[in-house]
């Protein structure tokens, strides 16, 4: 490998071969073919190319999610930011987009034109806005069954759908090798003395403020959201311990950047938590071809309620957690810290957490059923995040009593999230709605027309700024069993 000088990249290679052993051959060909430099397009495309090939192995798969994410920064481009390999993640069809990506480094080979970090994000995003997967007959009906039913075991699934368990079995392997779907957990923050508080800003276009410097360092800050249309909305979520403190900065927060900034708007919304309902319906998406039918007038019928509430199938899936007002938080210290590592590996592995905490599979299942009997999280199981669609979010001042019955006239959407909201001026409710890119304009135009002046903030995602959250487990107080909390983790020094 002659043409390569930075002894960085020697060493990540020499770490490479330790990780792939067998597959490190196939890995340094590539590099050497394409003159892949150390965290280049090229290099990113062969170790998205070598993840595909370590999908059956879990412990090298997240061997190489780490090399390969190491030292990397976000880049920015356009309105997208684009983050190794969190990037990849929606690239549910692996080898075809492996042969696209590779198809382009072939054409720029061969053309003897150099991949600029610029052409290649402009190819990027535009190939990713556009996976569209298909299916046959029976995997899509799996795909759909396991939304509904909320769980991958057979036998709860073999109840629901006329399939023999080995087929079953067959295609659920298909679909979690293509990364359809994935489970994950849902903590429940209610129960965890958590709130959960988003801020919604509205600045014009031409504004320069750059919310990212503007935002003191939080453990509690969880995610920002922003949006590009006829004025910028950026909305930032925070997970809070749940005390009136926090909300009195969170205000205090919001005036000094409102002082600092040319700002149209804000509000701070709480969410209730308990509140919160989601629903999938893929019946409008043509699987065999990977395209959505789904024209303007059956959404604009089915906003009328009265035609709708004639359906006797609508694909509502109840509140993740039942209420529950007389628990109190009990956790003690390895209690919150195994929450914490099903959080950070987003799954319940009872042989991780015995191997990373070193208990025994006994203790560790104890813990874990401890912590599922008093509905400290639960699991989920979501589409993967394709499928052509956007993000829609919606906040609506009606009678939070309406939740259900706006939720069922919304779910002809092919994933809708909802709950309700308090604020300083009123309550409500806020959707995040997923909706095939093409029509999100047309939908933001029948919206107004529907709800009209009930529209209290709207606005479409381009993107999702988020660290991998965990819990501040440094916050917890083992001995009170409380969260500890002072006005510096939202105000930073600027109180």
């Amino acid at each position: 490998m002659t043409f390569i000088q930075n002894p960085e990249q020697k060493k990540r290679m020499e770490l490479a071969e330790e990780i792939l052993q067998d597959l490190f051959k196939d890995f340094e060909r590539l590099v050497i073919k394409y003159e892949a430099r150390l965290d280049s397009p090229e290099w990113d495309i062969i170790c998205f190319y070598i993840r595909t090939k370590l999908t059956k192995k879990k412990q090298k798969f997240d061997e190489w999610y780490s090399f390969w994410s190491k030292n990397r920064k976000t880049i920015k481009f356009e309105n997208f930011s684009y983050i190794v390999p969190f990037s990849y993640l929606n690239f549910c069809c692996s080898d075809e987009s492996s042969k696209h990506f590779f198809n382009i480094l072939d054409y720029f080979k061969k053309k003897k034109i150099p991949l600029s970090w610029n052409t290649f994000l402009q190819i990027f995003f535009d190939y990713r806005s556009k996976i569209m997967p298909k299916f046959n007959t029976k995997e899509f009906e799996v795909f759909q069954v396991i939304l509904k039913e909320q769980t991958m075991s057979n036998n709860e699934l073999l109840d629901k759908i006329k399939m023999d368990s080995s087929n079953l079995s067959k295609y659920k392997r298909k679909l979690r090798e293509r990364q359809l779907i994935y489970t994950g957990l849902s903590l429940n923050y209610s129960v965890l003395n958590l709130a959960i508080y988003g801020i919604v800003y509205n600045v014009p276009l031409s504004s320069k403020i750059d919310f990212f410097k503007e935002l003191p360092d939080s453990s509690f800050l969880h995610s920002i959201y922003t949006s590009y249309s006829n004025s910028q909305s950026v909305m930032i979520n925070y997970i809070t311990p749940d005390n009136n403190q926090v909300k009195n900065d969170l205000q205090k927060l919001c005036d000094i950047i409102n002082e600092r900034n040319e700002i149209v708007s804000s509000n701070i919304f709480k969410f209730e938590m308990n509140s919160r309902l989601k629903s999938f319906n893929f019946a409008n998406y043509d699987y065999r071809y990977g395209k959505w039918d789904l024209p303007y007038y059956k959404i604009a019928s089915a906003l009328d309620w009265e035609e709708l509430s004639d359906s006797k199938n609508l694909p509502i899936i109840v509140p993740e957690f039942k209420e529950n007002q007389e628990h109190v938080l009990n956790l003690h210290k390895t209690g919150i810290e195994i929450l914490n590592h099903m959080l950070m590996k987003n799954e319940m592995s009872i042989n991780a957490i015995k191997n990373d905490f070193g208990i025994s599979e006994k203790e560790a299942r104890k813990q874990v059923e401890n912590l599922q009997k008093h509905q400290y999280f639960r699991s989920k199981i979501n589409p993967n995040y394709v499928f052509g669609l956007s993000n829609l979010v919606l906040f609506l001042s009606k009678d939070p009593s309406e939740q259900l019955t706006i939720h069922k006239q919304l779910s002809i959407f092919p994933e809708l999230y909802s709950q309700k909201y308090v604020n300083e001026t009123d309550q409500g409710l806020h959707f995040i709605v997923r909706i095939p890119t093409e029509m999100i304009f047309d939908c933001m135009s029948l919206f107004n027309m529907f709800f009209k002046k009930d529209v209290k903030e709207m606005f479409v995602i381009n993107q999702m700024y988020s660290r991998r959250w965990k819990l501040p487990t440094e916050r917890y107080e083992t001995v009170f069993q409380e969260w500890k909390y002072n006005s510096n983790d939202i105000l930073g020094d600027r109180e």
